[in-house]
Order: C-alpha cells, then structure tokens, then sequence
C-alpha cells in the first residue's frame, strides 16, 4: 500500500517515517501535486551484491567470480 504525503507533512513525520513505513510499505513525497520522491524499506535479505547475484535463479548472470572481477576492476584493484 502506497502512502503520498505532502514534502511539508514528510519534514514533519521525519522521526516518525521508519513507523510509517512499517504500516505503508511505500511513501511518496509531493511537491506541489507532483511525486517528488518515493520512500522504501531496504530489503532485508540479502543485501550484499554478491550474495543477492548467489540467490539468483536467473541463467544468464554472471558467476560470482566474474562479478568480483568487475567491482575490483571498477574500484581500480586488479
């Protein structure tokens, strides 16, 4: 379920949004009638990439190894 909220009622509810997105599941933030932004919980399980790319069904991902090989790469390790 989706809660929209106005950026002035977020501002206030700040302390109070992690209760809120316990109940809601998802907050959209308005500005002047238009969503601003959106607010969501951060999956709990898994959330490390190479466990997430582990848990995956899908095929065509890439092993584990090559995965680690591309963040080494981005982060300038090799």
């Amino acid at each position: 379920m989706t809660k929209y909220v106005s950026a002035k009622e977020f501002r206030n509810r700040l302390p109070h949004i992690a209760d809120d997105l316990k109940q809601w599941r998802e907050i959209v933030v308005l500005k002047h009638s238009q969503p601003l932004f959106k607010v969501v919980p951060v999956e709990e399980r898994p959330l490390d990439l190479l466990e997430r790319a582990a848990s995956s069904d899908d095929p065509l991902r890439p092993e584990l190894d090559e995965i680690a090989a591309m963040v080494h790469r981005i982060r300038g390790v090799v």
